[in-house]
């Protein structure tokens, strides 16, 4: 139902600038478009939630809706426009952005909580607001009903909104925003490497060494990852974040098993005492998957907070990473309220080790009293009993060891999403802003990155590119043809809105590559032809696909990039 008494909607405003306008945009300038204002910060898991809920509106109401993304932050490093714009970009948001670190359009629109959504009549005026999420179908039909209200009055305005396109993220290679990293255990042979390579939509798995053994497409945004035996009858357990999915791999080549598609935002997975637990971002809560395959809830009642005592009436924020402890307790972290916590075996009791609540962050070392995180997403147990943690929102790495938190001494990380520990005590992590994988040495305090999927060399032919020590050789001013395609898993391509395909190259070096740099297409697989110039350097190759399934839109994205030397 709309609003029957409408107010003049606030203009928008924002010190931390734009984001895919770069001239700005103003209300004033939308006046005559239905306009959908989402306030949003980007470590909240409903917001992220909402972002793909809004995909199936942007594209049904192409000509006539206009989404405008208020960032309005919580923790101070969601104040920093840096990390406004990669969340623009790991998020896939195709709609403009406004930064507002001072919160002066929150304040305007009165709003309480993130996720809200105002919607704006084509008159410039407040016509709706929802909090939360969920909202979609009611959006919807309020959408419809202001369309048709402004056709009546003549005040609607129809075509596209033009603006910069702000899904792009370059240069991001092998990998793109990798969340997770999980290790073998137990392994005769050299353990393996899973790697959550979220931004593509694909989970690998490789040697220490980087090789890549397995490929796993298919999963839309996975987050955490973990191993389960190990050898040739090794399963992995994928998190399919983005799709409210957990599913065991078989890395033998037998089809995946779904495991369960009832929960939201699943970020972590770990099997403890027998049985697969999995951290449920988006419902704050745990669940344990019985023998019988059901789930029970472990901890958790549903609501956000900080709350201690037994597991069923104890309180969580956003958990995102699970652990055992080497007392075979659970150790859990919840990102929004900055806190390292424990389920303990035998009780079932949660109980917090560090954090002080959902407002409450920083970067202290200390005991559980003194110490501070913020927004933490990785937790590892190292060799020696100590609880590695991801301190994502500070860019650091800490350790929990006799009940005092440190912090490793290793620069250079960007929102580090997810550690996995080495037997010999150096650790992997997955440096998610920074696109890598890295080795940490935390007592050398030395790192170095895990080159993924880099191959040794391979063999040619006089008709297809030769690749040698990873590098495609081509005569200068070539073209070369490049097959792109993705699995879009039980989802079809959707075109409305426009082709549901689009592919864009982007090279590192100077004059490599002749225009065109993009193209749009309608089927999959879908083949470019790149326009070699001269020299040499990297080519990054991105594929955006927007499809839809039975209960939501997604953007789905995967990139190759080739090493080019030209003759």
């Amino acid at each position: 139902m709309l609003d029957r008494a409408r107010v003049r909607a606030p203009e928008l405003a924002g010190d931390g600038g734009w984001i895919g306008a770069p001239d700005g945009l103003s209300l004033a300038q939308l006046r005559g478009k239905v306009v959908l204002l989402d306030f949003w910060t980007l470590a909240c898991v409903n917001c992220q939630r909402v972002v793909e809920e809004l995909r199936g509106l942007e594209r049904r109401f192409a000509d006539t809706l206009v989404v405008v993304g208020v960032h309005s932050p919580k923790f101070p490093h969601e104040h920093e426009h840096a990390a406004v714009r990669d969340a623009v970009a790991r998020h896939r948001i195709e709609h403009p952005v406004i930064d507002d670190p001072a919160m002066t359009t929150w304040d305007a629109y009165a709003v309480k909580a993130w996720p809200t959504l105002v919607l704006i009549d084509a008159e410039g005026r407040v016509a709706k607001t929802v909090s939360g999420e969920g909202h979609a179908v009611e959006l919807a039909a309020a959408i419809e009903a202001l369309i048709a209200e402004g056709e009546a009055k003549g005040t609607l305005r129809r075509g596209l909104l033009a603006h910069d396109d702000i899904t792009e993220a370059p240069g991001t290679g092998e990998l793109a925003f990798p969340g997770k990293v999980a290790l073998e255990d137990g392994s005769t042979r050299a353990p393996r490497v899973a790697i959550a390579d979220t931004g593509h939509d694909r989970v690998l798995v490789c040697t220490l060494d980087g090789v890549v053994e397995h490929e796993l497409d298919g999963f839309y945004q996975p987050q955490g990852v973990r191993f389960d035996g190990v050898g040739e009858t090794a399963t992995l357990l994928v998190c399919e974040t983005g799709a409210d999915r957990v599913w065991r791999v078989p890395l033998d080549g037998r089809p995946r098993e779904l495991i369960t598609d009832a929960l939201k935002s699943p970020w972590d997975v770990v099997v403890w005492h027998g049985h697969v637990v999995i951290a449920e971002a988006g419902r704050h809560r745990l669940w344990a998957v019985d023998r019988a395959g059901e789930l029970q809830v472990l901890a958790g009642t549903g609501a956000e907070g900080l709350h201690d005592g037994p597991g069923l009436e104890a309180v969580l924020a956003q958990p995102s990473a699970l652990a055992i402890t080497s007392d075979g307790d659970l150790a859990f972290l919840d990102a929004e309220a900055s806190a390292l916590r424990v389920v303990r075996a035998g009780t079932f009791e949660v109980q917090t080790l560090a954090g002080a609540g959902l407002f409450a962050w920083g970067d202290g070392d200390g005991d559980g009293v003194r110490a501070r995180l913020q927004h933490p997403l990785g937790l590892t147990l190292g060799p020696n009993g100590e609880l590695y943690i991801a301190d994502t929102f500070n860019d650091t790495v800490r350790v929990w060891r006799g009940a005092h938190l440190w912090t490793v001494p290793v620069n250079g990380f960007s929102e580090p999403g997810g550690l996995a520990a080495l037997p010999d005590g150096r650790l992997l992590v997955a440096d998610t802003g920074n696109h890598r994988v890295v080795r940490v040495d935390p007592l050398r305090a030395r790192t170095k990155d895990l080159e993924v999927g880099r191959p040794a060399g391979s063999d040619s032919t006089d008709d297809a590119p030769a690749a040698v020590a990873g590098t495609i050789v081509q005569p200068s001013g070539s073209t070369l043809a490049v097959q792109l395609d993705l699995d879009p898993g039980e989802d079809d391509l959707d075109p409305a809105g426009g082709p549901p395909i689009r592919v864009r190259a982007v090279a590192e070096g100077d004059g490599l590559l002749r225009e065109p740099t993009t193209w749009t297409a309608s089927t999959l697989p879908v083949t470019v032809e790149l326009a070699l110039g001269e020299g040499s350097g990297r080519v990054t190759l991105e594929l955006l696909a927007a499809t839809c399934g039975p209960d939501a839109c997604r953007l789905r994205r995967t990139q190759r990039a080739y090493d080019v030397l030209l003759t």
